[in-house]
């Protein structure tokens, strides 16, 4: 009888130290992210020129006012009915009235369209317009990643001691346009953008 006292005493012990460590380690990582967030949000923004509203280093839109906040180039003309289809395409895709888009239309900060929508939206196009060159695309460098990833923390946090110009670009994704997609669509191959 004292043998099974003792036994649970230990296996109460080791569960009663393991959910301490456990809890310690859920607030410490609570603390890092919070601090991480802090400096994260202090050290990557800038003002808007037309509204004053703190936007990201490297927007290229204000979500508040929505003016441009880079100088557009003049830009060459598109095959119409290409245009058109793609404009039909998108539209399909992602419910949206086709009278919304036009060539300068981002996909991921106009519409919305992230993650694995966007994985499925360049997929589609791909097969719908012949691109040959599949694998060079990569989703996530325009639509950006599914959910949040906890240990991507450590990584800004790597990137802000030790790089500052991987922290500075660091979650900024290539903008992808419908006139991105149509000239991918015209050259049969995956162009990518200018960023």
């Amino acid at each position: 009888m004292e043998f099974v006292k003792s036994s649970m005493l230990v296996v109460l012990s080791v569960l009663i130290l393991f959910f301490g460590v456990t809890f310690l380690f859920c607030v410490f990582y609570g603390v890092l992210s919070v601090t991480m967030l802090l400096f994260y949000t202090l050290f990557s923004l800038r003002e808007c020129p037309h509204c004053a509203k703190a936007i990201k280093k490297k927007a290229i839109r204000c979500p508040r006012c929505g003016s441009s906040l880079i100088e557009e180039e003049p830009q060459e003309e598109l095959n119409p009915e290409l245009y058109a289809r793609v404009k039909t395409f998108v539209a399909e895709f992602w419910p949206t009235s086709e009278e919304k888009l036009n060539p300068n239309t981002l996909l991921a900060d106009d519409l919305g369209i992230a993650g694995d929508d966007g994985y499925e939206l360049l997929e589609a196009f791909c097969e719908e317009f012949e691109i040959q060159n599949i694998c060079e695309v990569v989703p996530s460098e325009y639509f950006g990643t599914e959910g949040f990833n906890p240990f991507e923390i450590y990584v800004v946090f790597y990137y802000w001691i030790f790089d500052r110009k991987k922290f500075d670009d660091y979650g900024v994704d290539t903008s992808l346009t419908l006139r991105d997609l149509v000239k991918s669509a015209e050259g049969k191959r995956w162009m990518h953008p200018e960023a």
